[in-house]
């Protein structure tokens, strides 16, 4: 698709480039086999292809500090996760507006925004002729997310599992580590949020938006720009505890009494026992003994404009 010239531009003045982020060598083969079709969506392209992980962080932060005013993230919500965090590390994440193709294995935050993933024409389209939202930008222990995090068993189901797996089973790969990591004790760990009374877990899951994982509305209340972060804490260890998790993924629906508890809170620390894994967006981030959620601002998304009713 060629974008056309702005009413009144004189006819050798073109609109700017629009950089656009890619892993072309990404172990998506949705991602590494779209460079060339993101290419050809518009002469505005100016693609940045990277060769390693935090290569589009530090280019996101680069041409963020150049004075870019919008950059693309394309591919899933690890590389949304790695521009958003370049953007903060510039300086410049209130200025510079975030773009998003949908490449990737999983493409929740994408999702969210009402982006059509399977369609990259229409996506480019958001990203030239879209609206300006503005959503919550929040940091765990240093790393910021804008779709979801996890702390304990879910992080660790995301570091048991290969890319191999992945790509053998597919989504089934997930609930077969999850049966390993079940398997095994789970450090406790107590939940301090702001206007609750602690208590205790074994799997802390965090949204800024609804869906997780996939078109499930895990936080059915979310809302991106309302300065609250949705979570779930799931007390004990088991199957019967992760069956109930399940069944509220599939349904959107809690009840305390089977074992699951959800909240609104604009603050949340974690301290578990022992060190913890962590994830953000999607991407195992680290491990940590204390876990601090907190909300340094928000961020300029581009997304499409909504349906007149």
């Amino acid at each position: 698709m060629v974008t056309s010239l702005p009413a009144g531009l004189p006819p050798d003045i073109h609109p700017p480039a629009i950089p656009v982020i890619i892993n072309p060598k990404a172990r998506s083969a949705k991602a590494g086999g779209r460079v060339d079709d993101i290419r050809a969506l518009s002469p505005r392209v100016e693609l940045y292809q990277t060769t390693g992980a935090g290569d589009a962080c530090r280019l996101a932060e680069r041409l963020a500090r150049e004075g870019a005013p919008l950059i693309v993230a394309a591919g899933g919500d690890g590389t949304v996760n790695e521009v958003v965090n370049g953007l903060m590390l510039s300086g410049r994440g209130d200025r510079t507006v975030l773009g998003v193709l949908p490449a990737g294995t999983m493409n929740v935050f994408a999702a969210e925004l009402g982006l059509p993933s399977s369609q990259l024409a229409e996506c480019w389209k958001v990203i030239t002729d879209g609206l300006n939202r503005e959503v919550d930008l929040w940091r765990l222990n240093g790393t910021y997310f804008v779709q979801l995090a996890g702390v304990g068993i879910d992080a660790a189901i995301i570091r048991e599992t290969t890319w191999e797996a992945k790509k053998r089973w597919g989504p089934l790969s997930y609930l077969l580590s999850g049966l390993k990591v079940l398997g095994r004790p789970a450090p406790a760990m107590t939940v301090h949020a702001a206007g609750h009374p602690p208590m205790q877990g074994t799997m802390v899951l965090v949204g800024n938006g609804r869906q997780y994982g996939g078109p499930f509305p895990l936080f059915p209340q979310a809302i991106p720009g309302d300065g609250l972060l949705d979570v779930v804490v799931m007390p004990k260890h088991g199957l019967r505890d992760f069956y109930a998790v399940g069944r509220a993924l599939m349904s959107g629906h809690y009840a305390p009494r089977r074992g699951v508890f959800y909240f609104q809170t604009d603050h949340l620390r974690l301290e578990a026992e022992e060190a913890v894994p962590y994830e953000v967006d999607g991407e195992l981030a680290g491990e940590a003994q204390v876990l601090e959620f907190s909300r340094p601002g928000s961020l300029m998304v581009r997304a499409p404009v909504p349906v007149a009713r």
